[in-house]
């Protein structure tokens, strides 16, 4: 996979998995959500699913434009899909976006938001009072979960043992 969606892209999906659902879904949830679709993406090895930086605010992980898209609902749900039709992924992209919409979407977004501050993750590492929108790297996401997905294999075939 080589970057060629865009974030909005990704938020436009999930946004419309949550309507398929009918589970209501805050900008800040479509943010995190978001975020961790592109970060299990690169734990995965598959490179970035998006091209849009993100970025450490002081409730975590943001993509700029995801936010500029959404903020007009404030805290209410997302009511909306963003894009006119929906953008095709592949199939392992959709596998990806499912299964972090599956994950994690009866969380709500003060939760997700701080399941990214968690000592270590890549905001942690990057966030700086009084400093807002510090670049967080691909590579420290893709270090921090390609991390949490080798604990799980390993921790998975010693269960089998």
């Amino acid at each position: 996979m080589g970057a060629k969606h865009t974030a909005l892209d990704v938020a436009d999906k999930l946004i419309r998995l949550a309507q398929q659902d009918e589970i209501p879904v805050t900008p800040m949830q479509v943010q995190k959500l978001a975020y961790f679709c592109h970060a299990w993406t690169l734990g995965l090895e598959k490179g970035p699913l998006f091209q849009d930086a993100v970025e450490s605010w002081q409730y975590g992980p943001v993509i700029r434009s995801v936010y500029h898209a959404l903020k007009h609902y404030g805290s209410a749900p997302v009511r909306d899909p963003l894009r006119a039709e929906p953008v095709k992924f592949s199939s392992e992209e959709i596998g990806i976006i499912n299964g972090v919409w599956r994950k994690y979407r009866e969380i709500d977004g003060l939760q997700l938001s701080r399941l990214t501050h968690a000592e270590g993750t890549p905001w942690h590492q990057t966030f700086s009072r009084g400093k807002h929108s510090q670049i967080i790297p691909n590579h420290l996401i893709r270090d921090y979960y390609s991390a949490i997905i080798a604990d799980y294999r390993a921790n998975s075939a010693a269960a089998k043992i």
